[in-house]
């Protein structure tokens, strides 16, 4: 194939799989008109098989971010892998939600601003669901963990430096009372 061909096809392929990734369903589209998570991300279960198990009647701004906002997990520079030194984070979670029954968790995933739109909420998902798998192999029951993503949208701190950057990416906890 000569150099003529190949830029046009290259394209072509790009915008195709940017068409394909738009078709995937995000928890940041709220749905509806009642701010709830859309029910068709019900199938798209993470790696483990556990699906995200969103309930029509929680909402991601419902839940208390405070109660637990020191074991907000962060990530390194595009990844959804648990830094070994957050994992203790983790630890007191699984702690907390076992002395506290009658309570769901919602984790946010985030991003920093790097990236696109699309790929910052990709990444924040992939972060809440890590998260999830991790808290459910701690024993969690993963029909009271709710998983979000903002991506870039709602950043910890302002700036263009590492340090900003870095206390962006994260996953932030949010207790739910269950009824």
């Amino acid at each position: 194939m000569n150099k003529k061909c190949l830029a046009p096809l290259l394209i072509a392929l790009t915008f195709a799989l940017a068409a394909c990734d738009e078709d995937k369903g995000h928890y940041t589209d709220l749905g509806g008109d009642n701010g709830t998570m859309p029910q068709s991300d019900n199938l798209n279960p993470d790696s483990s098989g556990i699906p995200p198990s969103p309930r029509p009647d929680v909402s991601p701004d419902s839940a208390d971010y405070q109660t637990l906002a020191s074991d907000t997990v962060y990530f390194a520079f595009d990844s959804s892998t648990i830094p070994a030194a957050e994992r203790g984070k983790l630890q007191q979670v699984a702690d907390w939600f076992k002395a506290n029954p009658g309570h769901g968790l919602f984790l946010a995933g985030h991003a920093d601003k790097r990236g696109t739109p699309e790929y910052n909420r990709a990444l924040g998902e992939r972060r809440a669901l890590s998260v999830r798998e991790y808290l459910v192999g701690l024993g969690l029951p993963a029909s009271a963990l709710f998983t979000n993503s903002y991506g870039a949208d709602r950043p910890a701190v302002q700036g263009d430096t590492e340090e900003a950057y870095a206390k962006n990416r994260r996953v932030e906890i949010g207790v739910i009372v269950q009824k």
